[in-house]
């Protein structure tokens, strides 16, 4: 070294050693500012096109399922084609009945007065079309069965239980053109009992909008028959195994002896027991043809019939053969009315 070199600065005593920190402050502090930056997005409110499209939308509309009447669909679209419409051949609209088949090979069931002079067509629910050849009808229920010139119809069974309750629900079924069918949900909001009797046993439909005119089924979800509709001025319906009773007969041909008395029976079974509080055996009244001796009488349904001319019966059956046994115009029938025991006479249907 020369004499005229500046003297360096000498560094104390183990500097040597001692590492330089700001690289590494420097870098903590960037990422610090990163993080920073990261955190306050993550909670400041979004905004702006960008943020619609960077970040997934919390939903505003929130989606509960709960259970409820199920789904008919199915079931509709099986039973549409049994479901007809009684027209005019050619074309006539004045007569428009609904109607529904009951056996493969052309049966229907309506509920409204068809003339017999063969200028009458089914219009089933699929389109198909086919000429009605007879019909023949019952006082006592006002059903008509009108059998239809048609082979390997689908058809619709009568449920088997007495009557639906107050409170089931199903819906009624309609073809009102022949392209397709229109379904209601309907429930059952009272019966005869529940009206305090009357001349027939029935439910009674909920009030509707545009009450279905008679000879509509009233069907389960299960696709069983529960009731026609009778009565398009108070929802009424005809349970399904007094109707199906009815239209057994009409299809055979082999009116009970019953009807010709002017009234229809039933076996008096424990559930209609249950409802009407009585235990006792005998054929219950079901239904009670208008302006009929019988109603004359002032017989009504629910009544029970315990015998006839002294006989005693347990069955409608039983009934039936006593009737058809009486020589005479006139029977008289032994029947129970709640706490009461009535004879009531009545006339053979000339």
């Amino acid at each position: 070294m020369s004499d005229r070199d500046p003297p360096r600065p000498v560094a104390p005593v183990g500097d040597e050693r001692r590492p330089k920190l700001w690289p590494l402050v420097v870098i903590i502090g960037f990422g610090a500012a990163a993080a920073g930056g990261l955190i306050g997005r993550g909670f400041a409110p979004v905004s702006g096109p960008a943020a619609t499209t960077s970040l997934p939308g919390r939903s505003i509309v929130q989606i509960i399922r709960t259970p409820g009447f199920p789904s008919v669909a199915a079931t509709v679209d099986r039973a549409c084609p049994s479901v007809a419409r009684i027209v005019t051949a050619g074309g006539n609209t004045a007569l428009a009945a609904p109607a529904f088949a009951v056996s493969p090979d052309g049966w229907l069931v309506a509920a409204t007065a068809l003339p017999g002079n063969g200028q009458l067509q089914a219009v089933f629910g699929d389109g198909r079309k086919a000429m009605i050849t007879e019909v023949r009808s019952d006082p006592a229920s006002g059903l008509v069965i009108a059998h239809a010139d048609a082979t390997g119809l689908p058809v619709l069974s009568f449920a088997d239980q007495l009557f639906a309750r107050v409170g089931d629900f199903g819906f009624t079924l309609q073809s009102p053109n022949g392209s397709g069918c229109s379904a209601e949900v309907a429930m059952v909001g009272s019966d005869f009992l529940v009206d305090a009797m009357a001349q027939g046993i029935y439910l009674r439909l909920q009030p509707q909008a545009a009450p279905p005119p008679p000879g509509v089924p009233y069907v389960a979800a299960d696709g069983s028959v529960m009731g026609i509709t009778t009565s398009a001025a108070d929802n009424g319906i005809l349970p399904a195994p007094i109707a199906g009773l009815i239209v057994n007969e009409l299809i055979r041909d082999q009116v009970s002896p019953i009807a010709s008395f002017g009234f229809r029976a039933i076996d008096f079974t424990p559930e209609l027991g249950a409802r009407i509080g009585e235990s006792r055996r005998g054929a219950g009244v079901a239904l009670v043809q208008p302006k009929s001796s019988a109603a004359g009488a002032g017989l009504r349904a629910g009544d029970i019939v315990v015998a006839v001319d002294g006989s005693p019966v347990s069955s409608a059956s039983e009934l039936s053969r006593a009737l058809d046994a009486v020589a005479g115009p006139t029977a008289v029938l032994q029947l129970d009315r709640g706490t009461q025991l009535l004879s009531l006479t009545v006339a053979r249907s000339t």
